[in-house]
């Protein structure tokens, strides 16, 4: 496997590094870490200023670099690369594509609050382009030096749609031979106000999409062998960070989540909710682009599901 980490001179840098080097720890990986730098004019100008600028990057590569590489010591198999291009979102492509890298892994814009995940314009970009997994590093994440990943937990909603978040954390997690978990989030994001059924049918609607949530749990478990170790809940606030909260995590541990019905095909679009759970999320998050492949059975059925985006 080949994890290619997005390199840059800030804390998500270093909080993408950590990742980085946690999950190659974790399994048999190769790091790729690349910095990408802003293209210059192939010709000098009368004043050197374009010559003397690439010179300043060249050496602002290198430091970046060689930090990286003393961060990441020697325990874990690393490339180091360098990038020229006309954005950091087309570098990081371009050198995903040429790594035949697995996913991307990115830090977090420094606005964010700490311990979540704050989306800039790169990670913006890469959301909508990227045709391999992004994995999304919230702020000031730092795993203890002898963390592994312990988990993979899947958000899963029951449609079709998820399915195929649902088999790119099988994949990851025999890959990297930890344990699964499913997850459906039940949210109640607009509060429910009384009506004249009253509170007793909106607590009968919320029953039966855990119901349909579990059934559909049941039917996605059925389709995996027995020797694969998974576990099952549904987990529930009065919004995202409260239901996400009330979940368990072991350090280390990601969460996947699918990409939006709007997005093109092979490329990662986070649809509303998507991207409420990223921002929610106290662990770092995989975003699977709409579209990668599915080895799950075609005809399996899809319930009504109260978050059809996942």
């Amino acid at each position: 496997m080949n994890y290619l980490v997005g390199l840059t001179a800030d804390r998500g840098g270093r909080d993408a590094l950590a990742l980085g080097r946690m999950l190659a720890r974790s399994g048999d990986v190769t790091l790729t870490v690349c910095i990408v730098l802003p293209e210059v004019w192939g010709h000098p100008s009368l004043a050197r200023v374009d010559a003397e600028y690439a010179a300043f990057l060249a050496r602002h590569a290198e430091d970046t670099v060689a930090e990286a590489r003393e961060f990441i010591g020697g325990a874990v198999r690393a490339e180091y690369v360098s990038a020229s291009a006309r954005t950091a979102t087309e570098g990081l492509i371009t050198a995903a594509t040429q790594t035949d890298a697995d996913l991307i892994v990115l830090g977090s814009a420094r606005h964010g609050p700490f311990g979540r995940f704050a989306v800039g314009s790169v990670t913006n970009e890469m959301l909508h382009t990227a045709p391999v997994p992004v994995v999304l590093t919230p702020r000031g994440y730092s795993p203890s030096s002898d963390a592994r990943l312990p988990r993979v937990t899947c958000a899963f909603a029951g449609s079709t749609r998820s399915r195929t978040a649902f088999d790119a954390a099988v994949q990851l997690s025999r890959r990297h031979e930890v344990p699964l978990r499913l997850t459906t989030l039940v949210v109640r994001d607009r509060q429910m106000y009384p009506s004249q059924v009253g509170y007793d049918a909106e607590r009968l609607v919320a029953e039966q999409w855990r119901a349909q949530a579990e059934e559909a749990q049941v039917r996605a478990l059925a389709t995996l062998p027995d020797n694969d170790t998974v576990e099952a809940g549904v987990a529930s606030g009065r919004n995202w960070e409260d239901a996400l909260d009330s979940l368990p995590w072991e350090e280390g541990e990601v969460l996947v989540v699918g990409s939006s019905r709007l997005g093109p095909v092979a490329r990662v679009f986070l649809g509303s909710n998507s991207t409420k759970i990223v921002r929610s999320s106290p662990v770092p998050v995989v975003v699977i682009p709409r579209g990668a492949d599915v080895h799950l059975a075609e005809d399996a059925p899809a319930v009504r599901s109260p978050d059809p985006e996942l």
